[in-house]
C-alpha cells in the first residue's frame, strides 16, 4: 500500500480538512445504521485522528485501535489523540495486511481510503478477519466517477473501482450481509456484517 504524496498528504493533514471531515464525513458515515455502543474498533486510514475524536464523543463504550500506513499520519494521530490515550491506542498498519489476531474488533471504520489501497479486495479479507464472527464493517470512499480530470491529477487514486465492484467482492471477502448508500457515481458509505453470528 502506497503512502500519500504532494498536494493531497498536505491537505489531509490540514486543519480545515480536519474540520470537514469531523463535521460532515465522520457524522455521515456513522449514521450508515445502527453501530454497536460497547466494541472494540479498529479504524483503518485514521489519518491525523480526527474521525476518532469524534467516535469517542459519540460512542463512550468505544476502545479505539486508530491506524494509518503513512508514518507521519500515525505520528500526527498519536499527538493528537494522545489525551485519550486511556481510550484510543495509536498503530502503523497496512490495510492489506493488518498486523491484529483474527476476531480482534467488534468493528471496523475506514474512511476516504479503499481507493489509496492498491488490492482493496485484499484489505476487505484482512477486515472480515480481523472482525469476530458477526461483527461489523463501515466502509466510506470516494468512487471512479469522482476522478475525472483535474480531481484524477490532485488526488490520484491507486485503484479506482465502481460500487457494483465493492458488492461484488464482499461476499468472497467474508461478508454476508450488507447495506449500501450511494452518493451518485460519485461516492459511498455502508456497512456489513462479517459472516458468522455475533
Amino acid at each position: 500500500m502506497p503512502e500519500m504524496a504532494g498536494i493531497e498528504k498536505r491537505v489531509l493533514a490540514s486543519r480545515s480538512w480536519a474540520a470537514f471531515s469531523t463535521r460532515l464525513v465522520a457524522p455521515w458515515v456513522l449514521r450508515v445504521a445502527e453501530l454497536p455502543v460497547q466494541a472494540e474498533v479498529l479504524e483503518v486510514g485514521s489519518g491525523g485522528g480526527g474521525n476518532v475524536e469524534v467516535f469517542v464523543r459519540r460512542f463512550p463504550g468505544w476502545r479505539i485501535t486508530a491506524s494509518d500506513y503513512d508514518p507521519d499520519m500515525v505520528e500526527l494521530a498519536r499527538h493528537r489523540l494522545e489525551p485519550l490515550a486511556d481510550r484510543v491506542n495509536v498503530a502503523h498498519a497496512d490495510a492489506t495486511s493488518l498486523a491484529f489476531p483474527d476476531g480482534s474488533f467488534d468493528l471496523v471504520i475506514s474512511i476516504g481510503v479503499w481507493h489509496h489501497v492498491g488490492d482493496w479486495g485484499k484489505a476487505l479479507t484482512e477486515a472480515a478477519r480481523v472482525l469476530r464472527p458477526g461483527g461489523y464493517l463501515a466502509l466510506a470512499d470516494l468512487l471512479e466517477g469522482f476522478f475525472p480530470g483535474p480531481m484524477k491529477k490532485l488526488f490520484p487514486p491507486e485503484t479506482p473501482y465502481r460500487l457494483s465492484d465493492v458488492r461484488d467482492a464482499l461476499g468472497p471477502a467474508g461478508f454476508s450481509r450488507w447495506r449500501v448508500r450511494p452518493l451518485r457515481r460519485l461516492a459511498y458509505r455502508l456497512v456489513t456484517q462479517a459472516a458468522g453470528k455475533a
